[in-house]
């Protein structure tokens, strides 16, 4: 069997059906033809009731627009006559014929260059797995580095040279080029030669995996395969160092909670204020505190806690998705009484009264959540206040957690399920449902070894609690942010 892959160049359905009905009586009087002369040149008897099918299928694209069409031949055509007829049909019909195509013995070509294929890709290739803006954004800028390097060319034009080219040039890459001020007007062969540091074996090496992956959905949409895979003979050996984060110090829990300083200057905002506090009192991970709910903060058993959870059932009504990191992000956190004194049940209760819907509803967020602006916000209050080195960040509020319950002897798996770590270490672990195993009231138990008298000044920090006015004027320095970036 033969097939004639045609594009149509229109938008219409009613438009792509006609000009397929017409290509289709063309080749098929044109087959007739050569099939009625091939068959008295061998002198065969032709019978009167032979009846020639033919087959007409439109393609239509991820958007519902006609994309190509396909003619198939019948079985016994003669040699060289598929490309024949390709030739004079299109001949004849100049207005229907693209920019660019290329014949050979079996297919017509079109010359979509590899920028087009970006969007549906991203659109479609991902469906089951529902994958984040950062997951994306990292395939978006993976591959359109890949059409950097190469060039926007149609697939069918795709060789082992710009195989050979990426390999080359994707080691060179500079690491932040999108960042450095002095590489975002060059070219890729002008940025590569620069001494600055270039991306990293793993790094380059996840680009190319994810290009591949865009390549092999490219050309299998298009009923071939790619002539190459990227850096398939490329073994990472060395493995990157593992970060590293230590827990504050009492005497850096006295500097970061310093009444003199703290939640003080003229981006002051509720966030600011309650998130280091929440961190430190119960080892949540940031992106968990910033993408509460008010709905989130409830009673359980008597004890109010925080409901952390990736349920995306409000999303509709406008408001943030949620997400956690893994199975065992899912939980119920007691709430420290320390934060109650502080007030956050009355924030929590100014924040139903004048509509709000989030705690942090300020936190527009960022590629890698709600918390990003929040992560960014408090390395930059470490750096001021003098807390400057690079193993302490948020996520030290956790370490810091886990440590002070396992110094008060608070048993593994009950800590495990108070910050919301895998339970599951051998087979035995795995057995039973160690969420429903520990109580609220043990939770709290473990919740309430996290002490800090002595070391934070409770009733300053109180007298520093923001009001809802604060809220009020971020939110309208967040919807700014947002103005100027979509002008931008």
């Amino acid at each position: 069997m033969a097939e004639v892959y045609r594009t149509l160049r229109t938008a219409r359905v009613v438009d792509a059906a006609l000009s397929a009905q017409t290509l289709a009586l063309s080749f098929k009087a044109l087959f007739r033809q050569l099939r009625e002369e091939s068959m008295c040149a061998t002198k065969k008897k032709q019978s009167t009731n032979i009846q020639f099918g033919w087959t007409t299928e439109i393609s239509l694209d991820e958007f519902r627009r006609p994309k190509t069409v396909k003619f198939t031949s019948e079985p016994g055509d003669p040699p060289g006559a598929m490309a024949a007829a390709i030739r004079e049909v299109l001949d004849s019909a100049p207005a229907a014929r693209p920019p660019e195509v290329s014949v050979d013995s079996t297919i017509v070509q079109t010359a979509q260059p590899l920028s087009t294929y970006v969007e549906p890709y991203l659109a479609n290739a991902f469906t089951a797995s529902k994958p984040d803006e950062k997951t994306l954004e990292s395939y978006r800028a993976a591959i359109r580095l890949f059409i950097e390097i190469v060039g926007d060319k149609p697939l069918h034009k795709l060789s082992v040279a710009d195989q050979n080219r990426y390999e080359d040039v994707i080691v060179k890459v500079p690491a932040n080029r999108t960042k450095i001020a002095k590489t975002r007007s060059l070219s890729i062969d002008e940025m590569v030669v620069l001494d600055v540091p270039k991306l990293s074996s793993q790094t380059a090496k996840n680009n190319a995996q994810r290009t591949n992956n865009f390549l092999a959905w490219a050309f299998r949409r298009e009923g071939s395969k790619p002539p190459f895979e990227l850096m398939n003979n490329t073994r990472i050996t060395t493995r990157s160092k593992s970060v590293k984060r230590r827990v504050f110090t009492d005497d850096e829990l006295r500097t970061l909670f310093n009444p003199s300083t703290y939640a003080q200057g003229r981006q002051q905002s509720p966030y600011m204020y309650w998130l280091p506090l929440i961190g430190l009192h119960t080892g949540m991970r940031i992106n968990e505190i910033a993408q509460l709910a008010l709905a989130d903060i409830d009673v359980h058993d008597g004890i109010t806690c925080f409901h952390v959870t990736d349920n995306d059932e409000d999303e509709g009504q406008g408001r943030r998705a949620k997400r956690v990191k893994t199975d065992a992000g899912r939980r119920i956190v007691p709430v420290h009484d320390a934060l109650v004194n502080l007030g956050l049940l009355d924030y929590v209760q100014a924040l139903r009264q004048d509509g709000h819907c989030e705690l942090f509803p300020e936190l527009i967020g960022g590629r890698d959540g709600p918390g990003q602006p929040a992560s960014k916000q408090f390395a930059r209050y470490c750096d001021r206040v003098g807390l400057r080195d690079r193993d302490l960040v948020f996520h030290s509020f956790r370490h810091g957690a886990v440590g002070r319950m396992r110094a008060a002897g608070i048993p593994k798996e009950l800590r495990k399920v108070v910050v919301g770590h895998s339970a599951a270490e051998d087979t035995h672990d795995g057995y039973g449902d160690i969420k429903n195993d520990f109580s609220i009231a043990d939770r709290k138990r473990a919740i309430n070894t996290l002490r800090f008298d002595g070391v934070l000044d409770y009733d300053n920090l109180k007298a520093l609690r923001p009001a809802l006015t604060e809220l009020h004027k971020a939110l309208t320095r967040a919807r700014g942010r947002v103005s100027n970036r979509n002008v931008l």
